[in-house]
């Protein structure tokens, strides 16, 4: 039998080391990953549950407004933020209303966070229907338990 001699100069510790590291820094990104704590762009707003339908809506003549809560409630055109707050709104409605001929012909569609109060809800509601726009308030469909 002969004997085999290990050529390096010492155990291959680095190595293992090394190696740990590599599977601690794995480990992080994995867990990172699972628990969402990525950076995310936008807004995600909770819409409240309900049990009726909207129906369809005409894509060419609906715009859709997300709107998110806080101290000054963020409003969304689309994926657009609506600069100063409810102000802007109300200057972006009657940009809306002075493109259209008949403005009943408009949706409005308005998705508001679950924890907006109902008096911006009102107010934004009542914004959109003086100006002669039809106006819909999407929610999640309610499962029933």
């Amino acid at each position: 039998m002969r004997k085999v001699r290990s050529g390096l100069t010492n155990g291959g510790a680095s190595i293992l080391v090394l190696t740990g590291a590599n599977l601690f820094v794995l480990l992080c990104v994995c867990v990172l990953l699972t628990n969402h704590l990525v950076p995310r762009y936008g807004c995600r707003v909770s819409p409240a549950e309900s049990h009726f339908v909207m129906g369809r809506y005409d894509r060419d003549t609906a715009h859709i407004v997300s709107v998110a809560a806080g101290d000054e409630p963020r409003i969304y055109d689309g994926s657009m933020l609506v600069q100063e707050g409810v102000p802007g709104f109300a200057a972006l409605l009657d940009d809306w209303a002075a493109a259209t001929d008949i403005p009943k012909r408009v949706n409005v569609v308005l998705v508001f966070d679950k924890a907006v109060s109902s008096g911006t809800v009102q107010k934004l509601t009542d914004m959109v229907l003086t100006r002669g726009f039809s106006c819909s308030h999407a929610a999640v469909p309610a499962l029933d338990k």
